[in-house]
Order: structure tokens, then C-alpha cells, then sequence
């Protein structure tokens, strides 16, 4: 049973990654978006947003290595490896717009502060999802957190 469970998570986690490398419009990038009610999120972030998937060196460049984050299906690790997790930059894969169906995916951004937001991409279903984390610091945009698909309390 819990073989059948992991192949099932690790098959979402691949149709998400396929649909990742589809688009072409950066326009696209926006779709099924929801911003916080109370404030909306600041232009400049969603100008760097925009490159940040589109220019691979630019995104390496506003990533802070070691990045803090959580790896994919971290319930089967024990709590210190989650909690001592890093990505490292020559581990880095390359994220690209997520095109993922409204239908079965809600992508959301939550302006924390004028200078931190949080994406978070969830599969509705099953209720399995990843986070991001960007902050603005010294006037430019990082990304400071990515914790890769996990089921979502």
C-alpha cells in the first residue's frame, strides 16, 4: 500500500513537472493566480517574477544557496533531516512557469509584507503542494525558501 501511494505521489509530482516546461507566453505565468484580498502584490515582484522564470542565469543569481527548503515527500525522512535541509546550487533544477490545470491546481500568492511573499502551487485533489518564498533584500528580489511537493496540512 505504501508503495502504491509514493508511485502515485511521484507520478503528480511528474505531471507537474512536465507542465512546468510548456509554456512559452509569460503571460501564461499568471493564470489560475490568486492574490491576497487585502493588498495586492507589489509590481517590481511580479516584474522579477516574470524573469526569474524565464533566465536561468538570473534565477541562479536571486537564489540564496543554500537554500533553505524541504524536499520532495519529506514525511518518509526523519524530522532532523527536514528540519537541516538545504538545497545546494549545483543541485539546482532550473524552475519554469507552472501551466497547471485550474481544475486541479491552485496557484496563490500571499503578500506576507511589502518585502516578503509566499507562493504556494497546490494539487486540490489530494491536497499535495509546494511553497516559495521571496524576499526583497537591499532592493532586489531572492528566493529564500522552497519546500518541493509534500502533502499539505
Amino acid at each position: 500500500m505504501h508503495r502504491l501511494f509514493t508511485f502515485s505521489i511521484n507520478i503528480i509530482f511528474l505531471v507537474v513537472l512536465l507542465s512546468c516546461r510548456g509554456n512559452t507566453g509569460s503571460e501564461k505565468a499568471y493564470q489560475n493566480s490568486v492574490f491576497d484580498a487585502e493588498s495586492s502584490v507589489p509590481m517590481d515582484f511580479m516584474d522579477f517574477y516574470m524573469k526569474f522564470h524565464q533566465d536561468s542565469l538570473y534565477q541562479i543569481e536571486h537564489i540564496q544557496f543554500p537554500l533553505k527548503g524541504m524536499p520532495a515527500m519529506a514525511i518518509d525522512l526523519p524530522l532532523d533531516s527536514i528540519n537541516n535541509f538545504y538545497w545546494q546550487e549545483e543541485e539546482w533544477k532550473v524552475h519554469k512557469p507552472f501551466m497547471g490545470n485550474e481544475d486541479e491546481y491552485l496557484k496563490e500568492f500571499r503578500k506576507i509584507s511589502d518585502h516578503l511573499i509566499s507562493e504556494f502551487i497546490i494539487e486540490k485533489q489530494m491536497g499535495y503542494g509546494m511553497e516559495r518564498r521571496f524576499s526583497k533584500l537591499g532592493g532586489r528580489w531572492y528566493l529564500i525558501y522552497y519546500m518541493d511537493m509534500n502533502k499539505l496540512e
